[in-house]
């Protein structure tokens, strides 16, 4: 027996097979896409915790220290609302702590010439310096704090006196 609507049937099966695959795709693409999410890791750029994690030694003056020299020239003309705070991070630079510092501010331990963090400082040009305008630029002191740290390998480190 011959049936009066044979492209009928082989349309009815083409959209079987359709959906088929189209099913068994749908579950292997569900499965990919929980595979890739699930191995996603993103380390925060805060601090694990609030005990120091630099190094301490007697102070010396012809040094400078992250934390006493360099972290408050930072946090008070950089890491401020707006700026490179933690929620602001203008440009993805972040300079409120140690790392996110070294992660996000191009340092170059050594070479401050070369370090984006030091350069900035340094311009000339009003659009391209820091602090910006209307803020005052750093001053020599701040400036030689910060050229004197990065030249001494950009450490995380503190001094205290006895």
């Amino acid at each position: 027996m011959k049936s009066k609507f044979p492209w009928a049937i082989n349309l009815i099966t083409l959209k079987i097979l359709n959906f088929e695959t189209m099913g068994r795709n749908l579950f292997l693409g569900t499965w990919v896409l929980i595979l890739v999410l699930g191995s996603c890791v993103h380390e925060s750029l805060a601090p694990p915790d609030l005990r120091p994690d630099y190094v301490s030694s007697p102070c010396s003056s012809d040094s400078s220290y992250f934390v006493r020299d360099v972290l408050p020239i930072l946090q008070s003309n950089c890491a401020m609302s707006g700026c490179h705070d933690a929620q602001t991070q203008t440009e993805g630079v972040r300079l409120d702590h140690y790392r996110a510092v070294m992660e996000t501010g191009d340092v170059k331990p050594g070479r401050p010439d070369n370090s984006e963090i030091f350069e900035v400082c340094l311009e000339t040009n009003s659009y391209k310096r820091m602090p910006p305008p209307p803020r005052s630029p750093l001053d020599s002191a701040q400036r030689n704090h910060l050229r004197r740290w990065i030249l001494q390998g950009a450490r995380n480190n503190d001094c205290s006196n006895p």
